[in-house]
């Protein structure tokens, strides 16, 4: 999910291969990002594709955090195709067509595609929420639906007509709670102070936080009577509630590594019903 003082260069790539180090060029993931085309580095043949945001990839590929990626492809044996990167919105997503460009890479294999999507155009430009959170919550996850269902059935078109066979599986998480009050490891800011400087009271702030988050959860699984195609993950409370424990975060909104293994555990645990196990 979006940090809220953002690297504002992380929103205009997007990995579409396996992890890189940043010092493999800009220029070669912005190009594996707009034409879908990574070279040696795309791995070919796997059954997981995976679209996400910063919850999958914090930085360019490189394990400042252990994220949720990271997690599945080191401590659980998973093979991933994914677009991941930081600051990743749902609606940027669909309207690039990330989707395409992760079957394209993944190849006829792919049967599921694992996605970290909706923080960040929950969270995104947060003083719109300041004395009208209702409704400006109610107006962002119609938007969302739309989208993700888009996304879902533009997707499985496509797979099928590229590369035959059945519809991929959607798997969708709607992340555990932030903790407004922990400070960033970069700048020692937390997220309270930058709530309130919009316009918002302690007593707000709570409530976007917590209601939102178990908001989006309600509509994510909600969701999976829209569509046969999706599968929703609930990691609710694995780091603690109605905030995430201080020791398991790395700023306000994301985990550190302690976190994300609990929460890799736990998301691998239920992966493993929705996929028979596959790798």
């Amino acid at each position: 999910m979006k940090k809220i003082l953002a690297v504002l260069l992380l929103i205009v790539f997007q990995n579409c291969d396996t992890k890189k180090k940043i010092t493999d060029g800009l220029e070669v993931q912005l190009f594996c990002s707009v034409f879908a085309s990574c070279g040696s580095t795309a791995v070919r043949g796997v059954k997981f594709g995976m679209i996400g945001d910063s919850w999958t990839d914090l930085l360019f590929g490189t394990n400042i955090i252990e994220n949720m990626r990271y997690q599945l492809e080191k401590y659980h044996g998973y093979q991933i195709t994914g677009s991941t990167l930081g600051g990743q919105t749902l609606a940027n997503a669909q309207k690039s067509g990330l989707q395409f460009k992760v079957i394209d890479e993944a190849g006829p294999s792919i049967k599921y595609m694992l996605l970290s999507l909706g923080g960040n155009d929950l969270q995104g430009n947060p003083s719109a929420y300041a004395g009208n959170i209702a409704a400006e919550k109610a107006k962002r996850l119609a938007q969302i639906q739309d989208n993700l269902l888009n996304m879902v059935s533009s997707g499985n078109f496509y797979k099928q007509n590229k590369w035959g066979g059945d519809p991929l599986t959607w798997i969708i998480y709607g992340y555990d709670y932030p903790n407004p009050d922990v400070p960033s490891v970069q700048d020692s800011t937390s997220c309270r102070p930058t709530l309130k400087s919009a316009g918002f009271s302690d007593t707000d702030v709570d409530t976007l936080v917590v209601s939102t988050l178990n908001e989006y959860n309600v509509f994510l699984s909600q969701m999976i009577t829209k569509s046969i195609y999706i599968r929703y993950i609930d990691l609710r409370g694995t780091l603690g509630g109605p905030y995430s424990q201080k020791q398991y975060m790395y700023d306000c909104i994301h985990p550190n590594s302690a976190g994300f293994r609990l929460l890799g555990n736990r998301y691998a645990e239920t992966l493993k019903g929705f996929t028979n196990n596959e790798r």
